[in-house]
């Protein structure tokens, strides 16, 4: 669902997460989509995602994991990976 409000636009995700685009009291919001990979874990893919992104993208405010994948070599799990959205907040 979104509306219009002084030039801003929100987006309802679920029943716990609302995200805000656009100005808001002169703050402009950006999303980035990143995949994060670990071979230890999803959570170690989702940390991985966010401190990379961390290097060159500042202001970054939260995260939301959308999807969770992996490989599997020889009947296991050898490799974990975590599709990541990432707000941040946009420098003048």
């Amino acid at each position: 669902m979104w509306s219009n409000r002084a030039h801003t636009q929100i987006a309802r995700l679920n029943d716990y997460s609302t995200v805000w685009f656009g100005e808001v009291s002169g703050l402009v919001w950006k999303i980035i989509e990143i995949i994060g990979e670990s071979n230890e874990s999803f959570a170690n893919a989702v940390k991985n995602a966010v401190e990379e992104a961390g290097k060159t993208v500042k202001q970054m405010q939260w995260f939301e994991a959308t999807q969770f994948r992996g490989t599997i070599k020889e009947g296991k799990v050898s490799q974990f990976q975590a599709v990541v959205k990432i707000g941040f907040k946009i420098e003048r």
